[in-house]
């Protein structure tokens, strides 16, 4: 079986080659919106998932993972484009881009750090697995008598970023218990008032304290207050779904690549292995 993949990925690419010198493009990224075009949307710049480099191009975690498993999810379309659209932005409902002749192009996937169980979001549309988890965690000196969530009673508490203080609140018993909690507008300065003794808990997110300097001498307490999960969401009851799912459970497979091609990619953006995607394909 192995084999016959190798025969027909050779094939492939020749053909490929052959297609590039009659003319085509060797992109799928499209220049020109048409029907045959897949519009990707997204909302807002969100780094690491859609951002803007230096040059003005779009890059990003989403930005590179659709390059990789476009050919697998396409359907009949030929390219596919980014396109941002407004916060309320009807998937597969609202047009997300109208050309000069006023003909209008409606997306049917969205990206960008899309969080599922967000409000009512969950009601209107299908997500795939869960992409990237962001784990909220609790992080104090490593000679600290803080080795569980329950020693945090009385605890001097910092937290730094809006989804920490979320998790937070949501942990009511937990926040509580504690002696006071300061906000902070970045990991650096908890982390230093953590060392200098003013803090005894900074509560954070992974892709903040992953990326953050100063860890050396600190510790995670084992499990989290509150894990969010990033998805690609899709119109309700859409199939597009079960196709997203499959092409990156292919290309994170040794079965159909030589090596995990995902893992990387996420370790690229996210500093670390932020994903716990779990798919496994229908069996026949």
């Amino acid at each position: 079986m192995k084999t016959m993949k190798k025969v027909i990925a050779v094939f492939l690419s020749v053909l490929f080659v052959m297609l590039c010198f009659a003319g085509c493009s060797s992109s799928d990224k499209a220049e020109n919106i048409t029907d045959e075009t897949l519009l990707v949307a997204y909302t807002a710049e969100k780094k690491p998932f859609v951002y803007k480099d230096k040059d003005g191009n779009l890059t990003g975690f989403d930005v590179e993972l659709m390059s990789k498993i476009f050919n697998d999810v396409k359907n009949d379309y030929k390219n596919y484009k980014f396109v941002q659209v407004d916060e309320d932005y009807r998937l597969g409902e609202d047009a997300a881009y109208t050309d000069n002749e006023g003909n209008e192009y409606i997306a049917y996937v969205m990206v960008g750090g899309v969080e599922k169980n967000t409000g009512s979001f969950n009601k209107d549309h299908t997500f795939t697995k869960d992409i990237i988890d962001n784990r909220v965690i609790a992080v104090t000196a490593e000679n600290s008598k803080i080795n569980t969530y329950a020693d945090l009673k009385g605890a001097k508490a910092g937290v730094v970023t809006d989804t920490a203080k979320a998790a937070l609140e949501k942990n009511a018993v937990i926040k509580d218990g504690m002696k006071n909690v300061k906000e902070y507008k970045d990991a650096k300065s908890a982390i230093a008032d953590l060392k200098a003794g003013i803090i005894d808990v900074i509560i954070i997110d992974e892709f903040s304290y992953n990326v953050a300097d100063g860890r050396d001498g600190l510790k995670a307490l084992d499990n989290e207050l509150d894990t969010v999960s990033y998805v690609y969401s899709f119109k309700k009851w859409d199939w597009y779904d079960e196709a997203f799912n499959e092409a990156i459970y292919e290309l994170k497979s040794p079965e159909y690549n030589d090596a995990d091609e995902f893992t990387p990619i996420v370790e690229k953006y996210f500093g670390y292995n932020a994903s716990n995607f779990d798919y496994e394909p229908p069996q026949n």
